[in-house]
């Protein structure tokens, strides 16, 4: 199945550009990733994660430019390549394996009026059994001269999901399809303060099980059975994002000044499960370089058809998916007769159950100013532009999910090596280096 780097349990909050020009045309606006170089730049990044039985290494290429018409053009590629021994991720045994996904896509900005502007964009990613079609189109706004920017958005997939048989065949299990919108507004408060809320709505249908994951289902006679998780074919999804920019100067020329951003995201759904996440960074330049901190919480609450009450099985792990009593009745089905019948739920996935998790990160960037001082001339100048980026951080979790993805930090864990019961992390790394064109 595909899957993405476990840092997004925090890369949440919207972006919003500082200079108040045209928003981001990105399909998917992630935290900290505003353009170094506004009016163009290639960047490279690699990313890192590692937790118990997981291990990514995703290298991504980003490159856009603005033409002289006022025409952006951009495009990218990443590969993620995923080893595993995880059930869950698809293996049959205790028996690392990789998988690889790739993705390429491009994006336009096209300029209406003034400082508007209309984005298109698209992405196909593929793997083994996965493979995604992704479009959008983005409108942005700039108005009451830059103080306040808009951008309006939608996208649509369109995902086939398969079954690996074998190095090489697979079976087609189902498509989901899901439709995005998301409205962004961002408004200057006062001159060192400002503000971005945004709302999200995506709608998925279709097949989106994971056909790897065995569920514990119990049936008649108190009999327990094992079951790939058979999960609802509509889920409705609301986010609604709010943060701020705070910037405090100071009368010190090396560091003119520290920003605080605090930021609070709410998440619920049509299968019952909520979330909510507050954060806080803090971003201190000193000299050509720059350092933040950022601390962020997240808190769920199962979805609706979640259980956990697998208590009597040898070797039970409590908060881990059970259905002992039976599965859940979720809405209705129609069967191969035409007729109506009860729609019966189960999932294996700890994330869809009760948790939180506890992040910290710590970011270095380092712009190369240093460059101009070489006598290249145009050329020096422009590298003189070239950043630096060095990210390193940690993530804790509880309950199930970090049974099942943290990594033990104390010796004697009475869980480990089969999980992690007292003190449970990952950790994650990110070195982006962003070139001006």
């Amino acid at each position: 199945m595909q899957l993405t780097l476990r840092r997004q349990f925090l890369a949440w909050v919207v972006a919003a550009l500082l200079g108040l020009g045209t928003l981001l045309a990105a399909s998917g606006a992630q935290a900290e990733q505003l353009s170094q170089n506004p009016s163009g730049e290639v960047a490279f990044r690699g990313n890192y994660w590692r937790d118990r039985n997981t291990r990514v290494l995703n290298p991504t290429a980003d490159l856009r430019q603005t033409l002289p018409n006022g025409v952006t053009v951009g495009g990218h590629y990443l590969l993620d390549a995923i080893t595993s021994a995880s059930v869950a991720s698809g293996a049959a045994a205790d028996m690392p394996f990789t998988e690889l996904r790739h993705e390429a896509g491009f994006n336009v900005a096209v300029p209406i009026r003034g400082k508007h502007s209309l984005a298109a964009s698209y992405s196909y990613s593929t793997e083994s059994d996965y493979w995604s079609h992704q479009a959008g189109l983005r409108a942005s706004f700039s108005l009451f001269q830059d103080n306040t920017a808009l951008m309006l958005g939608g996208d649509y997939g369109h995902n086939t999901v398969g079954k690996r048989l074998g190095p090489t065949g697979y079976l087609l299990m189902g498509v989901m399809q899901s439709a995005h919108v998301v409205a962004l507004w961002t408004q200057v408060l006062t001159r060192r303060i400002l503000m971005t809320t945004s709302y999200e709505a995506s709608v998925l249908v279709g097949y989106q099980n994971n056909p790897y994951r065995p569920a514990f289902v119990g049936g008649p006679g108190g009999l327990e059975r094992r079951e790939t998780e058979n999960l609802p074919n509509l889920r409705v999804r609301h986010v609604v994002a709010l943060s701020w920019h705070i910037l405090f100067p100071t009368e010190r020329s090396v560091t003119p000044h520290v920003t605080l951003r605090p930021a609070i995201r709410g998440h619920f759904d049509s299968w019952g499960l909520k979330a909510f996440s507050p954060e806080l960074a803090t971003s201190v330049p000193v000299g050509p370089t720059e350092f933040r901190l950022l601390l962020s919480f997240y808190d769920q609450y199962a979805a609706s058809f979640y259980r956990a009450d697998g208590g009597g099985r040898a070797g039970y792990v409590a908060d881990t998916p059970s259905y002992g009593e039976g599965p859940v009745e979720w809405g209705t089905r129609i069967d191969g007769t035409g007729q109506s019948m009860p729609n019966y739920v189960y999932t294996s996935d700890v994330k869809l159950g009760r948790y939180s998790t506890y992040t910290w990160e710590l970011m270095f960037k380092w712009r190369l100013s240093v460059l101009r001082s070489l006598g290249w001339g145009a050329v020096g100048e422009r590298l003189s532009r070239t950043v630096l980026e060095l990210t390193g951080g940690m993530w804790f979790a509880d309950h199930a999910v970090g049974w099942q993805y943290g990594i033990p930090f104390v010796s004697g864990d009475p869980m480990a090596p089969a999980g992690c019961s007292n003190i449970c992390g990952a950790g994650y790394a990110n070195l982006g280096l962003f070139i001006p064109l």
